[in-house]
């Protein structure tokens, strides 16, 4: 039975092979090692169903360093939006749609939450949501 595990596979190898791979300072994987980079976090979520169709999330979290700033004579770190922003298109984009008929299984973009704080980092993230749908083809 396919997992969404298995589908976040598919979902790398497609980031990885497209030309956002290239424009972000760290690496596309499912953990995070350094927070001072630009990374892509894919992020498999639970499935539900037992029956011939079943539903599943993955999330893909753009992180990016906040910008460190002086605010009257104080340092203070603000979201880097403009980047967030600009790497979540771009990666939106790309997992617009997808279908594997060989698999049985297909995804499209859900949401695309705003920035979120990550906490005790100077750092701030993106999520693009992708809607799973498994069909079973033994039904």
């Amino acid at each position: 039975m396919i997992s969404t595990d298995d589908i976040a596979t598919d979902v790398y190898r497609i980031l990885m092979n497209s030309p956002v791979a290239g424009m972000i300072s760290g690496i596309i994987g499912y953990f995070r090692y350094d927070y001072t980079k630009e990374d892509i976090i894919i992020v498999p979520h639970t499935m539900t169903g037992s029956s011939s169709i079943r539903y599943g999330q993955i999330n893909v979290n753009i992180h990016v360093p906040d910008q460190r700033m002086l605010i009257d004579k104080k340092e203070t770190y603000v979201p880097f939006r403009k980047r967030l922003i600009a790497i979540r298109k771009e990666v939106a984009t790309i997992l617009k749609k997808h279908y594997n008929g060989n698999e049985g299984y297909s995804w499209t973009v859900e949401a695309m939450d705003p920035a979120i704080r990550e906490q005790n980092h100077n750092e701030h993230f993106m999520s693009v949501i992708l809607d799973i749908t498994v069909r079973s083809k033994n039904v």
